[in-house]
């Protein structure tokens, strides 16, 4: 019985992960594009290598961030499962208190690290923001075509970029 649960498991999680990439990785892009507007606009230049730099770590974070934490709580659920515990008692405090502190930890040291080697490698954003850009339709069209995700993809956008915004404008207020 248990070795038909593990196969029926792997659409389920591939579809999972495919989609968390897809919605990750056009939040990224559109935080960062924010990022860049907020900061160009009151002084007034426009940096190019520092609005490549910001999307390039927006990106690579968002997708790293988005793979490591959906592969916790993929073994989070079917451990709780394995042991009788409901997951939604597990899965949601671990998710809520692993993702702000992944996902910072992870910006501030792929952002340093992109700061550090932009110098001599200014083409590594440039292939980051080009990888990113073709993983969005690659990873959206797996998660369309698997029954498990298919719904979420398509009506799953206006929550996840909505608290996007919520937390922007409370960035923006704290930073006040």
């Amino acid at each position: 019985h248990m070795g038909h649960l593990e196969t029926s498991l792997v659409p389920l999680i591939a579809g999972n992960l495919s989609l968390i990439q897809c919605q990750a990785v056009v939040v990224a892009f559109l935080a960062a594009l924010a990022a860049v507007i907020m900061g160009w606009v009151p002084e007034g230049e426009f940096d190019l290598h520092h609005a490549m730099l910001l999307c390039a770590s927006s990106v690579l974070t968002a997708s790293v961030a988005s793979f490591v934490l959906g592969c916790v709580m993929i073994a989070v659920i079917i451990a709780s499962r394995k042991t009788n515990i409901n997951p939604d008692n597990v899965a949601t405090p671990i998710a809520a208190s692993l993702g702000d502190l992944t996902t910072l930890a992870l910006l501030s040291w792929i952002s340093s690290l992109l700061y550090k080697t932009i110098a001599v490698n200014m083409w590594l954003p440039g292939i980051i923001i080009v990888v990113g850009a073709i993983m969005v339709p690659t990873c959206g069209y797996a998660a369309s075509k698997n029954k498990f995700t298919k719904q979420v993809l398509d009506e799953g956008w206006s929550p996840v970029i909505s608290a996007m915004i919520i937390s922007s404008v409370g960035g923006l207020i704290l930073d006040y």
